[in-house]
């Protein structure tokens, strides 16, 4: 058994959801703590603060610490830097401000990674889909699963806890020139992975969060997957040999082409099907396309949020 995590800062980078978030924070007082000490970090990425007023009524109705402040430069890499600056806990957990927790959620993530001895732990977050969302979109909101305790190279800050100590590994953590196109979260991770740090999932450690109707539209879902495209050629590719790159490149290719060559006959077959293939086929152009040109797509720009 690893040592016991005994105290935990919980950090949320918010932008502009005081409703979402209000429920996130009402979720995060009703866990179970285990006897660990508990502070709440909100980093509102808002220059009008318009978060304020839901961390000063929670401050003030659970008891528990809370430390507010502004990031005013739009970026979720600088917010969640500013959190990580006012981290002191033995633990950091990070959740998004659009999602909810499950009852037991922080005490399954610590228990993981005391039993594990793992420097990052991270859980599930299940899509709620609404009761009318067309059939595409179940196969694409639905996630991997995955066995608890199975190692990881990397994952997303939705739903993660990591020990403080990881903090002294790299001098730049979540890297600001992601923080537009989404992604940063990955790229530290992974380099936290490749420095031989240990990664785990626990499928106890879930949480929620709602689907839009704006992201119920096959052009957000392909926008998406080319963006995520981007971000795994990024991370991942651009660190190949030069031998590696080619064959890469080259299978990538292929990949596109023949998925193009035969879009139109299952798209006569299956509709959902056919969703699916163009999203692989836009997350092999998003690589492919970075490989290209220094371009990014920047999902997380205001002007694109819904």
């Amino acid at each position: 058994m690893a040592p016991a995590l005994n105290t935990v800062d919980i950090c949320i980078a918010t932008f502009r959801r005081p409703a979402m978030l209000a429920a996130l924070l009402d979720a995060l007082a009703r866990q179970e703590r285990r006897g660990a000490t508990l502070r709440v970090i909100i980093i509102d990425n808002d220059l009008a603060g318009t978060a304020r007023p839901t961390a000063e009524e929670f401050a003030a109705d659970s008891g528990l610490p809370v430390l507010y402040q502004i990031e005013p430069r739009q970026n979720i890499a600088l917010a969640r830097n500013r959190a990580l600056q006012l981290c002191e806990a033995d633990a950091i957990v990070f959740i998004d401000d659009d999602e909810t927790p499950c009852r037991g959620w922080l005490a399954a993530l610590l228990d993981c990674a005391e039993r594990t001895g793992a420097d990052l732990v991270f859980g599930p977050v299940d899509s709620i889909l609404p009761a009318d969302a067309p059939a595409w979109a179940h196969a694409c909101f639905s996630k991997p699963s995955r066995a608890t305790d199975a190692e990881m190279p990397y994952g997303g800050a939705g739903n993660v806890l990591l020990r403080r100590s990881v903090l002294a590994l790299h001098p730049q953590w979540f890297d600001p020139s992601f923080g537009l196109t989404g992604g940063e979260d990955t790229d530290w991770f992974y380099r936290l992975h490749l420095a031989g740090k240990r990664l785990v999932w626990c499928n106890e450690a879930a949480a929620s969060e709602p689907v839009p109707e704006a992201r119920l539209q096959v052009r957000w879902a392909r926008r998406r997957a080319f963006r995520g495209g981007q971000t795994y050629y990024r991370v991942v590719v651009r660190r190949y040999t030069r031998g590696a790159g080619l064959l890469w490149f080259a299978g990538k290719s292929l990949q596109l082409l023949l998925g193009l060559a035969v879009a139109p006959a299952l798209r006569l077959a299956s509709y959902p099907a056919f969703v699916g293939l163009t999203l692989r086929l836009a997350g092999a152009a998003g690589q492919l396309s970075r490989s290209l040109v220094s371009r990014d797509y920047e999902e997380y720009h205001a002007r694109r949020l819904p």
